[in-house]
């Protein structure tokens, strides 16, 4: 029984050693805890949410330029670095040592202009032509309706009529008579084509006429009889037609050539034209020689390659943003840019393009968003890898925490605040749940919490456990 007592106070005795030696050490953790506390005074300020990428700087207009024909590079007319507008020229082929393929496409541009001005030149003069048709179609018209009309029964020739219609026939005569010597005077084409239109009206008005005296001589020397009128009853359908196929004609001709005729014939000067600028490399449009793979003297094939050009005016970076970002991203967005290479300088930028389909990459699903340098300088090149913070939201007058404070305890983000102000004492500090609005890498925006400006709250609190060990020893942290 006195060897049991002695067992028993021996396990007591130890047990008290133990909870004696935990209070020491975590006093003493706590002493040491509290010289390491790190606090921060809560204070509104502006907050800019961002999206954080990288990617690659270049040119929005950027192209190699290739030879395309055979020879040896007689004048270089740019240096690298060298800035140039569109349409320079940058390098020619000696002309003495040009294909003959080259001097085949002169000739054939000189031709294919001439046939291309011809078509112009012509439009006038078919379309008077076809007018011209046109303006018969309907003289015979008119002349076979009133004929069939004139011998239908009741209708007959009277010695008046016959006089009137002499009369008509010499003033007619005398019209055609003068417009024969207009059309003998006139000396270009377009004059002439005019002329000879007005004077084949003339000599249809005068034909007409005569026939018009001839036929009613004949209707007093004799009646019109059954067979004469059924004859004229299909000329006048046959003039009928000849009309309508004269005014389809005039139709497609009147407001000049065939669409098909012209873009066939500028294809072909076109095509004449290429061949004789392939003796030259001109600047596509305007920018920065970046690349000069030629000098004078060099031995060029077609495909061999010149120059490159760069339009260092306008820089774009683009980069991959996560599908959980994405809709966060619109155009217009404001976009911060920093690069490795330029230290000390932070360049602004814009949202241009976003890309409406995701590409899968190593199993993530990324979006492409393209942003333009808005205030690039000579320091920023193509090439770069650029850090960007894309500002996906901005807020002002916030109750800033900063994230550093934050902790994750129970399934809920929490804070220690400090109840003794800036010096704060682990033992007293108070968790205080919160919730969070937008965030950047540094601040977050206190949406709830029993927070207030000028509070204190600890950057850096220990662990939990430490609180555990803490509520273990009778010293819980207290709650807001």
């Amino acid at each position: 029984m006195k060897r049991r007592t002695i067992v028993i106070a021996g396990i007591v005795v130890l047990a008290l050693a133990v909870v004696g030696f935990g209070i020491i050490r975590a006093r003493q953790r706590t002493a040491a805890s509290d010289t390491d506390l790190i606090t921060y005074q809560i204070d509104y300020g502006d907050l800019s949410a961002v999206i954080d990428e990288t990617g690659s700087v270049y040119a929005d207009q950027s192209a190699t330029l290739y030879w395309q024909t055979t020879g040896v590079v007689g004048d270089v007319n740019v240096v690298l670095g060298q800035e140039v507008e569109a349409d320079q020229t940058l390098a020619e082929i000696s002309a003495d040592s040009l294909p003959q393929s080259y001097f085949l496409a002169q000739q054939e541009l000189i031709a294919a202009t001439n046939a291309l001005a011809d078509l112009f030149d012509n439009a006038a003069l078919v379309a008077a032509n076809a007018q011209l048709d046109l303006a018969r179609a309907w003289e015979a018209l008119y002349g076979a309706e009133y004929h069939w009309s004139e011998i239908q029964p009741g209708e007959r020739a009277t010695e008046e009529e016959l006089e009137v219609a002499k009369a008509r026939m010499t003033i007619a005569e005398d019209e055609l008579d003068r417009k024969q010597i207009q059309y003998d005077d006139a000396v270009w084409d377009l004059a002439k084509a005019k002329a000879l239109l007005a004077l084949t009206v003339a000599k249809n008005e005068y034909e007409q006429a005569a026939w018009y005296v001839d036929w009613l001589q004949a209707e007093l020397d004799e009646n019109g009889s059954e067979n004469e009128i059924e004859i004229q009853d299909p000329n006048v359908a046959m003039a009928l037609a000849n009309l309508e196929a004269a005014e389809r004609s005039f139709e497609k001709v009147k407001d000049g050539p065939d669409p098909d005729d012209i873009r066939l014939a500028e294809a072909r000067l076109a095509a004449a034209q290429a061949s004789l600028d392939s003796a030259s490399i001109t600047a596509p449009f305007g920018g920065v020689i970046t690349a000069v793979e030629v000098m004078e003297g060099d031995l060029v094939f077609p495909n061999t390659v010149a120059f490159r050009i760069d339009d260092l005016e306008n820089l774009q970076v683009d980069v991959g943003v996560s599908e959980v970002d994405i809709n966060q991203i619109k155009v217009g967005q404001p976009v911060k840019l920093v690069f490795d290479a330029i230290q000390g300088t932070e360049y602004q930028g814009e949202v241009i393009e976003v890309s409406p389909v995701g590409v899968l990459q190593q199993g993530l699903v990324s979006f492409q968003i393209s942003i333009r340098v808005t205030d690039a300088d000579e320091e920023v090149r193509p090439g770069l890898t650029a850090a960007v913070q894309i500002v996906v939201r901005q807020v002002e007058d916030a109750l800033l925490i900063p994230n550093r404070a934050v902790r994750w305890v129970g399934g809920e983000q929490v804070v220690y605040l400090s109840p003794d102000g800036e010096t704060a004492v682990l033992q007293n500090l108070i968790r205080v749940p919160v919730v969070l609005g937008a965030s950047s890498d540094e601040y977050s925006e206190l949406l709830e919490g029993d927070l207030e400006v000028g509070d204190f709250i600890v950057l850096n609190p220990p662990s939990v456990s430490i609180f555990e060990e803490m509520e273990g020893h009778g010293r819980p942290p207290a709650f807001r």
